[in-house]
């Protein structure tokens, strides 16, 4: 068994949060003794807030993850099992959903957890400010507190995904209502910073620049977990810093958001290290949002002219270190069942380009120019930086500029989801864990609104919501199968936005933790991680 004692606790504190950490990886005084009751986890930055309630960015979901709770949960096989509710019952006809609380649930400053948490905090919360979640209740007419152990769904229409829905953070997170509901925004409250949830750690303390901490909670519900006495976020934004620091033991995990992709070969020659892809019900894509309101991305043969001036293989390849697919349109490969590759396809063509632009009246001026356009992204997603550059060079050769905006996540959340204020913005974005709750809500005409992962494109088809519609409700798989092909069909040939690559997902380890593999959302709680004997 091994001990991280205090005085190495401390040690790695400063060691983090002193300058020569971010670049060189580590210090020579600050070793790192693995413990059973400590995981230290990499985070690439700093999160902008601890509440997946009112977000999508995946490292807050994370942190989220570790103090909140949802409803239910997955297994490692994708079965829905309890997390606040212990049982459920569907009626007949899909359109009640009832569930059934476990009792003596208190929140992490002993008020208790009641029915009144779960109804208040997803319709009020969720359902206003996060975009996934917003799909997700799209078919739920109220939530009602029957008592305070009891629950209920009601439904205008059936709804095949909500249940699985109900397991991931990024769309179901449980807010305590006695903390939100004070009659400010949600997004105002200072709880975002210092969240009090019911999950299975407690918040401790959060550093800018340094850490996050979270401690066991002694009174969590679910027995037995979690294993973990103490979680710490180190935040660490050099990427070969991350690999060193996991090389050296200062650090014990580096999920998916905070993998440098250029390091996975180095570290899978490292005996101490384990590097897995993660199996991801999300899907994720790595997609340009187009902003369709002004010209000239409001026309579609521009925006068709442009995506085959992209050379994807070539992204993949140098950006994303070939960890992924091009994509062929807005549902990833990753979901088998809902993909089509039977679409309008985009391939590399600058010639062809060339000619589109030109017949859509957007012709090489004097100067060899076309006109000008900006990209915009989040610093913290390592990929975007390099496309971005690839993306400049091959516009260059087709006589368009492209200025370079890569922002800190709250700078670029606002001006891309909040102000509208990009002509291409990228990321990556989920297109799961059904079509229902991952794409619809980036496509459809009342998701234009500013809020994060919503609709920023500005794009609307009126035919197009009628068949998201439809599939969302359909209760044959079959038939919406056949609707969410029609969706695909009908988003590459408008192209709102450009789909890059379908992401994959390496993560690495030490080699002898037990359990990272079991969250199939990819940022839920680490209450099932475990140090090997």
């Amino acid at each position: 068994m091994r001990v991280r004692t205090d005085a190495t606790w401390k040690s790695l504190v400063a060691g983090a949060a002193a300058a020569a950490f971010l670049i060189a990886g580590l210090l020579p005084d600050a070793v790192h003794a693995q413990g059973d009751g400590v995981l230290v986890v990499a985070l690439p930055g700093d999160p902008p807030v601890i509440n997946s309630g009112i977000t999508t960015d995946i490292s807050s979901s994370n942190l989220s993850g570790q103090v909140y709770s949802t409803l239910v949960r997955l297994d490692p096989e994708g079965q829905v099992i309890p997390s606040l509710a212990q049982s459920w019952e569907i009626s007949e006809d899909g359109l009640t959903y009832t569930f059934n609380l476990f009792e003596g649930v208190k929140w992490h400053d002993g008020e208790p957890f009641t029915a009144q948490d779960v109804a208040w905090s997803l319709w009020n919360v969720n359902k206003e400010f996060n975009g996934p979640a917003s799909g997700l209740l799209e078919a739920v007419s109220s939530i009602e507190a029957v008592d305070d152990l009891t629950v209920v769904f009601n439904l205008e229409y059936t709804y095949p995904p909500l249940l699985r829905g109900l397991a991931y953070f990024n769309s179901s997170t449980i807010l305590p209502k006695h903390i939100f509901d004070n009659g400010s925004s949600p997004q105002e409250n200072p709880a975002n910073l210092a969240p009090i949830g019911t999950g299975p750690f407690i918040f401790k303390e959060y550093v800018r620049g340094s850490h996050i901490v979270f401690e066991r909670n002694p009174d969590y519900h679910l027995d037995g977990l979690p294993h973990m006495d103490r979680l710490v976020f180190q935040i660490i934004p050099n990427d070969s810093a991350r690999a060193l620091a996991l090389q050296s033991g200062e650090i014990d995990f580096i999920p998916y958001y905070a993998m440098p992709l250029g390091e996975v070969d180095v570290l899978r020659g490292d005996s101490r290290v384990s590097v897995e892809f993660a199996k991801r019900m999300i899907a994720g894509i790595f997609m340009a949002f187009l902003n369709t309101r002004n010209e000239p991305l409001d026309n579609a043969e521009v925006r068709r002219a442009l995506y085959h001036a992209l050379n994807r293989d070539e992204m993949l390849e140098k950006a994303g270190f070939g960890f992924g697919k091009v994509a062929a349109g807005p549902i990833s490969s990753e979901q088998q069942i809902f993909h089509t590759d039977a679409v309008a396809t985009y391939d590399y063509d600058p010639a062809k380009a060339e000619a589109m632009l030109d017949a859509a009246g957007y012709p090489r001026g004097s100067d060899g120019k076309r006109f000008r356009l900006r990209v915009s992204f989040d610093l913290k997603e390592g990929p975007m930086n390099n496309t971005a550059m690839l993306m400049r060079a091959q516009f260059n050769a087709i006589g368009v500029d492209l200025d370079i905006q890569g922002m800190d996540s709250g700078a670029w959340r606002d001006s891309a989801f909040a102000k509208w204020d990009f002509d291409i913005t990228m990321g990556s974005f989920s297109t799961g864990p059904d079509p229902a709750v991952g794409v619809e809500r980036l496509y459809v005409c009342r998701n234009i609104e500013p809020l994060m992962a919503r609709n920023a494109s500005g794009y609307c088809n009126p035919d197009l919501d009628d068949i998201f519609a439809r599939a969302s409700r359909e209760q044959d798989e079959a038939k919406r199968i056949e609707l969410y092909h029609e969706v695909q069909s009908v988003l590459a040939q408008d192209a709102p936005h450009w789909w890059l690559w379908d992401r994959f997902y390496p993560i690495a380890f030490n080699a002898n933790l037990d359990g990272i593999l079991d969250d199939l959302t990819g940022y839920g709680a680490f209450e099932t991680v475990r140090w090997m004997e």
